[in-house]
């Protein structure tokens, strides 16, 4: 189970790069702007894992008992 929210967290730091790069089409970005875009896909991955980790923990909580 740990490994799937370990994916999926991998998975939202590659969508958010892959969306920022999208959304943001410049031929060279600068190094501000690519720092600025690393440091947002690492949060949001961060924010999933802990937010799926809540999740288990509420499930577990509930279904034992």
């Amino acid at each position: 189970m740990k490994i799937w929210l370990i994916l999926l967290s991998l998975l939202a730091v590659a969508g958010t790069w892959f969306w920022g790069n999208h959304r943001n089409p410049q031929a060279r970005a600068s190094f501000g702007q690519r720092i600025r875009l690393l440091s947002r896909s690492l949060l949001a991955g961060v924010f999933v894992y802990f937010a799926l980790m809540s999740i288990a923990l509420l499930y577990l909580m509930a279904t034992t008992g």
